[in-house]
């Protein structure tokens, strides 16, 4: 009977229930699977490594789908279109029709195009790219006009309204507002030669800075003067005695109660001195103290406007404007 105990009564190694069926129970589980210390930092970063590198390259194929689809959506931009921008008036019809001029249209060299460009006097210099796509980035920086002059466009031709810029050249002013023009001051009595963009103005280049420095620094003048007059301006001879600027006062900025001022007159020679002075001068003041008994006066500022140099006058001083002067 012990022989057939010893056969059916259960050996330690058999199944003795729901604890034996896990083999962690049957060996240690005291082993550390990262090393700690810089060898377990090490060679946990090279496991996750990959993938890192993996994301990283679903993240990029993503982003390239995402843009393909959407410049397809858009419609990619067909060769010969433009982005433009300008910091004066001309419109972006005036430069496609720049860009498609030529045989080979807007397909053709860069240079090219900018040369086209910067061939109208209005336009100062051009900024002319071609992108990737085959469209191209047209950035104008386009002349200031700072007066106005109404002369001949041809032999014949009618006379034509024409833009006098900072630097004495003078253009059409193409999409410039109707009102921006009107106020502008007109070059007058002026000696001219040429016609058209070739147009040349005696004395411009005293006149063109003068005007420039009274726009950007005494606006309010600005504003006020309707027009330059260069009648008794000498160009190059600037330190001549009696050679002046004269400036017309617009009608209608001043108050009616006392007398107008028409005009000032301005030495060529010391015409930045004598517009520093002019803005501490209370010309109201001036107008109204007694003995001012004529109805309009100009104000001449420099002492070489006097007629007499043995006895000159102090200036700047007021001078009852001749009867021919502008009315209010």
């Amino acid at each position: 009977m012990g022989f057939l105990d010893d056969l059916f009564r259960k050996r330690r190694d058999a199944f003795l229930g729901q604890a034996d069926r896990d083999w962690r129970v049957l060996m240690p589980q005291d082993v550390n699977r990262v090393p700690e210390g810089e060898l377990g930092r090490k060679r946990a970063v090279r496991s996750r490594l990959p993938s890192a590198l993996a994301a990283g390259f679903f993240v990029v194929l993503l982003g390239l789908l995402w843009w393909a689809v959407d410049e397809s959506a858009s419609g990619a931009p067909a060769a010969g279109s433009l982005r433009y921008k300008t910091d004066g008036f001309l419109a972006a019809d005036f430069v496609k029709k720049i860009v498609a001029a030529g045989a080979d249209g807007s397909s053709r060299d860069v240079r090219s195009i900018k040369a086209d460009l910067e061939a109208d006097n209005q336009v100062v210099a051009a900024d002319v790219r071609r992108r990737g796509d085959g469209s191209l980035d047209i950035v104008l920086r386009e002349r200031l006009a700072i007066a106005k002059i109404v002369t001949l466009a041809d032999q014949g031709a009618p006379m034509q309204v024409r833009l006098v810029a900072s630097d004495g050249q003078t253009f059409l002013g193409a999409g410039y507002p109707e009102q921006a023009v009107r106020n502008l001051p007109e070059i007058l009595h002026a000696r001219t030669t040429g016609a058209a963009d070739k147009l040349l103005i005696e004395g411009i280049e005293i006149a063109a800075p003068f005007l420039l420095k009274v726009r950007t620094e005494y606006p309010k003048l600005y504003q006020q003067w309707s027009g330059l007059s260069l009648r008794d301006c000498y160009g190059a001879e600037e330190d001549l005695p009696g050679s002046n600027l004269r400036v017309l006062v617009r009608p209608g900025t001043q108050p009616m109660e006392r007398p107008a001022l028409v005009e000032i007159v301005f030495s060529t020679a010391n015409w930045r001195n004598e517009l520093v002075l002019l803005g501490r001068i209370n010309i109201d003041e001036l107008l109204r103290r007694p003995g001012t008994t004529s109805s309009a006066y100009v104000l001449k500022m420099s002492i070489q406007n006097r007629t007499n140099p043995a006895a000159p006058y102090p200036e700047p001083r007021l001078v009852p404007a001749s009867p021919s002067a502008p009315p209010r």
